[in-house]
């Protein structure tokens, strides 16, 4: 089935089936609940869609079934996955909602409680039926299309595309029954640290009750253990595609981004209040002092971090390859040292600014004595969250051998150590840019600024150059450990690149070797210089001696270039135990399948490239070409920072307009 049709026939059925369920439940609603009593002109519409919707979507599913059930490949099809797939989404999304509701109002019921948040109020049996219709009605669909998947699995194993989707699907709701869990535990223990230690008053969730959570657990912990234990049976099955799934990591990390942001305001908010209170000040007007808001949230926080942390761990030592199992690892720590030095920059930042405020007030206020508490929280919980895996990251850093080299070599430390570098050079620009704004403006007779104004500008400008100077410092080590690392493995071998008459490629080779200084000597080997029996046996020994051989890839093929590559020499080449770097250069009569026919400048960067990759113990990959969605990309997230970037200076210069 071409996709066109593809298209049209998945999209028809969707509309129409959906078309057809909600017109059911509407129907059924208002013939056994009697508020709901729907007039005739309601009646006849719901009739008409039943009775348009059904010949039209089985007219086109059935039409696509013949179409599946003859042709494997539109079994395989992307389209007809995410069709299968989306359709479940949308009938579980509101069965997740009606179960919710259907589990607590039957606990109200137990309970001698009304059911809550009708309009038009019902009672406890009308509103049983009112969650109990959807529930069966998507129920029977869900279980339709899922044995409809079931009979396509055991044709054909999803793979790519359709594949990405499943794992959507599945994340995706094992996402909102973690969810749902998290939320029911953190307000269910909030609810009882209340009544174990008195008072009622719980802010701003004072209209939660115990009930609510307790049916959220009971829809909440099945879903979650259901989609999650499918998406744990099919990571230790025999998929490969499964392991090296970015999507999976994707949701581990992002799950444990938001227990450790969770984790440190929870903390920070109970730092706050015994500082706060340490200093005279006054306690947060929400909670009154109180820490059982932020115990709630806490206990569950660590709950996720200690479990998701331990599955990433298992995760990392199920990956096959060491240098990926290394990679995930990393991504875990630098993440986590991110978050905690970010929230180590605040606090100190918020300090200064405070003290400096101060000099110019009469009295240190009770105000700044809880910004004070605030600032000093966020800076003793952020502290720890940062230097443990700062620390171990550094650990594994100053590592001798090849796992030190990859660790300072790794996009992830880059990127980490860059970031920080672009916030502090962009603090510095942004406070110069104001320290020298109020001097100018002093000078051409505007009131002397304040020497507060002048001194939160001055300590920014000083913190962000400390960031700047230690990141700096730790980039330039990387840099020069490595270089170290690289002299000790390789000394007394040398790069050789053999020419036989590719004279552009050779000569551009060894010009970009010498100008990347790698630390090891260059020998350029011409075979088709005249030379002597005895000079011809020195120079193949060359190549015996040599860490990298580079060359064209024709010439481990003896007698391809006749009175060039002699037999002789590609013996000496192959015979090596150097590493051989091969370019896929183009010859007459010879063509690569897959490989795009690149100009010299191209090979060229792509040969260097490979040289330290090899160098650093890395595997060899190719550098890839922007191609237009990673370009188009660029450009959004560079107007998306240009609009960050001009929140600071309106801020600053918005005084003058």
């Amino acid at each position: 089935m071409d996709t066109p049709r593809r298209l049209y026939i998945y999209l028809v059925s969707a509309i129409s089936l959906q078309a057809f369920a909600w017109a059911i439940i509407d129907l059924l609603r208002s013939l056994l609940i009697t508020p709901f009593n729907a007039s005739s002109i309601a009646l006849a519409m719901h009739i008409a869609i039943i009775l348009v919707s059904v010949p039209i979507y089985l007219i086109h599913w059935l039409w696509g079934q013949r179409i599946a059930n003859r042709d494997r490949e539109e079994r395989e099809a992307s389209i007809r996955t995410l069709y299968l797939y989306g359709m479940q989404a949308a009938f579980l999304g509101p069965i997740i909602a009606s179960l919710f509701g259907l589990v607590n109002t039957i606990l109200l019921w137990f309970a001698g409680q009304a059911p809550r948040r009708h309009y038009p109020d019902l009672k406890s049996g009308e509103a049983i039926l009112f969650y109990l219709v959807p529930v069966l009605v998507l129920g029977l669909l869900w279980l339709y299309h899922q044995r409809i998947i079931q009979k396509d699995a055991k044709e054909v194993k999803l793979s790519g595309g359709a594949a990405t989707i499943r794992r959507l699907y599945m994340l995706g709701f094992s996402a909102v029954g973690l969810a749902m869990t998290t939320m029911g535990f953190i307000y269910l223990i909030r609810w009882l640290t209340f009544q174990i230690g008195g008072g009622n008053n719980i802010g701003v969730f004072s209209s939660v009750g115990y009930l609510s959570e307790i049916a959220r657990l009971i829809v909440g912990i099945p879903l979650w253990m259901a989609f999650w234990l499918w998406a744990q049976r099919l990571f230790y099955g025999e998929e490969d595609d499964e392991r090296r799934s970015a999507l999976r990591k994707f949701y581990l990390y992002a799950i444990i981004f938001a227990a450790v942001i969770s984790t440190i305001t929870s903390v920070t908010y109970i730092l706050q209040g015994l500082i706060s209170l340490a200093l005279g000040g006054s306690t947060t007007s929400t909670s009154d002092g109180d820490i059982r808001i932020p115990i709630s949230i806490i206990i569950p926080m660590i709950v996720l971090w200690i479990y998701h942390s331990g599955v990433l761990k298992a995760d990392i030592k199920a990956a096959e390859e060491v240098e990926r199992q290394a990679g995930l690892r990393r991504l875990y720590y630098y993440l986590i040292a991110g978050i905690g030095l970010s929230a180590f920059l605040v606090g100190i930042s918020g300090i200064l600014s405070v003290l400096i405020r101060s000099l110019d007030q009469v009295a240190f206020n009770t105000g700044m004595r809880d910004q004070l508490s605030w600032f000093a929280a966020v800076v003793i919980a952020g502290l720890p969250v940062w230097f443990i895996p700062w620390n171990q990251a550094q650990i594994r850093a100053r590592a001798a051998g090849s796992s030190g080299m990859g660790e300072r070599r790794s996009l992830v430390r880059k990127i980490y150590l860059y970031f920080f570098l672009f916030i502090a050079t962009i603090t510095i620009l942004s406070s110069l840019v104001y320290i020298i704004y109020r001097i100018i403006s002093t000078i051409l007779g505007e009131p002397l600024p304040l020497f507060s104004d002048l001194g939160q500008a001055i300590a920014f400008t000083v913190i962000a150059l400390g960031v700047w100077i230690y990141h700096w410092f730790v980039l330039n080590t990387d840099r020069k450990i490595t270089q170290l690392d690289v002299r000790k493995e390789f000394e007394g071998t040398s790069i050789v690149v053999v020419d036989y008459g590719e004279h552009e490629f050779s000569q551009s080779v060894m010009a970009e070797l010498k100008r990347q200084n790698l630390g090891l000597s260059l020998v350029s080997f011409n075979s088709r210089e005249v030379m002597s029996d005895e000079d011809r046996i020195n120079d193949y020994s060359q190549l015996n001696e040599a860490g990298i051989i580079i060359a064209p890839w024709n010439l481990v093929i003896a007698g391809q270039t006749e009175g060039v590559i002699t037999p002789e020499l590609t013996s000496a080449v192959v015979n090596s135990p150097a590493v051989k770097l091969l370019a896929p250069t183009r010859t007459e009569g010879w063509e690569w399948a897959g490989v795009e026919p690149w100009n010299t400048n191209f090979f060229v960067r792509q040969t260097v490239n490979a040289v330290k990759q090899i160098i650093e113990n890395e595997s060899v990959r190719p550098i890839r070409p922007l191609g237009a969605g990673a370009i188009i990309g660029i450009i959004i997230g560079a107007i998306f920072l240009l609009l960050l970037l001009g929140i600071p200076i309106f801020a600053l210069f918005g005084g003058l307009f």
